[in-house]
């Protein structure tokens, strides 16, 4: 009787080895499958740095990971005089870019959010005479006398990105959700460049070109103030 206990005991643990790994393995399994599959949304957004949208995805309560695309033309105009010449200043704000952000949600209503954009920015700013301009004794008429161009482009493309942010990206109990982000992308100093034709042409020189970049090199950063609606699909 003590040996057919030993053996039944024996039974009954090797039993226990092979069928509590598999139970395991098969909530670790659906575990896995829960959270590829659910946990995911669509998202509009209003920013500095443009209009887009966002793919999100949820990785438990805590992290979200938001990959989409963003962008913006904005065209400026703007008429003065000068000593009796009509001068028109045109500038054109083309910000934005695909970006991957990382959202670590500290609590249900705030997130710290870490990531980066492939930097497309592109700022022009030119001016042109609209009406003859006075040389000496005579007057040039506006399309000999020409127009100068600035372009300026992000110095590194891929710019890195840190901010803050209130609400939620991705309820996990909830369709819609609303957050509201404050944060920065660092660009480096820009690079600019200089176009010019007409009688305006000599003033393209390196010297200059060297000038323009000295006076820009303190702005780094393209500060960006989001908001953001989102649908959770899954």
């Amino acid at each position: 009787m003590k040996h057919l206990f030993l053996r039944s005991g024996v039974v009954l643990i090797f039993f226990c080895l092979l069928v509590l790994p598999s139970e395991a393995r098969s909530k670790k399994d659906k575990s896995t499958g829960n959270l590829l599959t659910t946990q995911w949304g669509i998202g509009l957004n209003a920013s500095t740095f443009g209009l887009g949208g966002e793919i999100i995805k949820g990785l438990g309560p805590k992290f979200d990971i938001r990959a989409g695309y963003s962008t913006m033309n904005l065209n400026l105009k703007y008429n003065l005089d000068l000593e009796g010449t009509a001068v028109q200043l045109f500038g054109n704000i083309n910000p934005g870019g695909p970006h991957l952000l990382f959202n670590f949600n500290l609590s249900p209503g705030f997130h710290l959010t870490l990531g980066a954009a492939l930097n497309q920015t592109v700022v022009l700013v030119s001016a042109q005479s609209l009406s003859n301009v006075p040389v000496e004794d005579i007057f040039v008429l506006p399309g000999d006398f020409g127009f100068i161009e600035m372009i300026l482009l992000p110095r590194i493309k891929v710019s890195p990105y840190a901010g803050i942010g209130f609400g939620r990206t991705l309820s996990r109990d909830k369709r819609f959700s609303f957050s509201f982000d404050l944060g920065t992308y660092y660009q480096s100093s820009p690079s600019a460049s200089l176009l010019g034709a007409g009688m305006l042409s000599p003033t393209v020189s390196d010297h200059n070109v060297f000038v323009l970049n000295s006076l820009i090199k303190p702005y780094r950063w393209w500060p960006v103030l989001s908001a953001q609606l989102s649908y959770r699909i899954l």
